[in-house]
């Protein structure tokens, strides 16, 4: 049975937040869902307005459950948003509230967390070459701490990040957990990094989804959130060459921009690899439009997740790119995928695999 008392009660920050959309449309021409299936209904605009509808009776829960669940949690709403409303987590929280039941809430969030737990199962029988005593190889216990988020830790049990920054074993982002509806272990994950953040003096990303996830927490003052950096930031002043005997010298490189890294971020890691001597860089049209993946999602809607994907192809075989690099391990599951799919495969890495793979200092 649903929770009476938050299904009955909006929150009263989610409730303002709710109240300072100006029905501008912005979101509209920004979601990658309505670029496919040209439904307000599921866009942020006509999701605020169900929401408000549920809030004064006039809608009813099934009226609005659905609609919530098709959300990608791009948050592509929340970046154009001139109001600056939280949109993502307010779907997420109202997602998470609208769950039948208990069991539904674990079954999803198993689902959704089933790759990377296959990913760690694989990752389990990888050897791994231990440091010798005498050695110096190792993380250094500094106040710069590395985030190495699931996938990471998943995939590799050593990057080049944890040989030079300190790994406190951060939890999950716990963004699955959100969008899940598995609120309590969203807060207990919060809580447990929030502790580590305010302890150190600089945080390290190598993903930009669980950047943007942690910098939404409201734990976290605006000091603490200037702490967050992808890794870029801490090599942005070393002169990076690739190897004489990479595949990609003088090669066509591109960048596809997650949903979930910021402007800001995005033109600095663009100068970034621009200035990697040897690299002939090409900027990707429309290359902050979705790759559709979104986790789980295609899993769930693929129909929706196959659109976005397509177009996505369609623009990278424009770039006649020799390899794509983005950052954010469910975008190189997913432009991996669609590009196998549209015939036009093409290498995809993770910016932080490249940089460790392929260039020196």
């Amino acid at each position: 049975m649903p929770n009476k008392n938050k299904n009955d009660n909006i929150n009263e920050n989610i409730k303002k937040d709710l109240e300072k959309c100006t029905r501008c449309g912005l979101c509209i021409s920004n979601c990658p869902i309505y670029d496919i299936i040209k439904d307000e209904n599921n866009t942020s605009r006509g999701l605020i307005l169900k929401l408000l509808g549920y809030e004064k009776k006039f809608l009813s829960e099934k009226e609005l459950k659905g609609d919530l669940k098709i959300c990608l949690n791009c948050s592509k709403c929340a970046s154009n948003c001139p109001s600056k409303i939280n949109t993502s987590l307010i779907f997420a929280y109202k997602n998470a509230n609208f769950s039948p039941s208990k069991f539904s809430q674990r079954l999803l969030l198993i689902l959704k967390l089933l790759p990377i737990k296959i990913l760690y199962f694989l990752n389990f029988f990888k050897n791994l070459k231990k440091p010798s005593e005498n050695s110096s190889e190792g993380p250094l216990k500094s106040n710069i701490y590395y985030f190495k988020g699931c996938v990471s830790k998943a995939q590799h049990k050593k990057t080049f990040l944890d040989k030079i920054l300190y790994n406190p074993d951060f939890s999950c982002c716990a963004l699955p957990y959100l969008t899940g509806g598995d609120i309590k272990n969203y807060e207990k994950a919060k809580e447990k990094n929030t502790k580590l953040i305010k302890e150190a003096n600089l945080v390290v990303f190598d993903c930009a989804t669980c950047k943007n996830t942690v910098s939404q927490y409201e734990t976290l003052n605006e000091d603490d959130k200037k702490k967050l950096v992808l890794f870029d930031e801490i090599l942005k002043d070393k002169k990076l060459k690739l190897k004489k005997n990479s595949k990609y010298f003088n090669r066509t490189i591109t960048f596809h921009k997650p949903c979930h890294l910021n402007k800001n971020d995005f033109e600095k890691i663009e100068n970034f690899i621009k200035n990697i001597e040897g690299i002939n860089y090409k900027k990707l049209e429309n290359a902050d439009k979705c790759c559709g993946f979104g986790g789980s999602y295609f899993l769930f809607h693929p129909v929706i997740s196959s659109g976005i994907a397509f177009k996505k192809a369609k623009d990278i075989k424009k770039t006649n790119a020799d390899l794509i690099l983005t950052i954010c391990p469910s975008c190189v599951f997913g432009i991996r995928l669609f590009q196998l799919l549209s015939f036009n495969f093409k290498k995809t890495l993770d910016l932080r695999d490249f940089i460790e793979k392929e260039t020196i200092s």
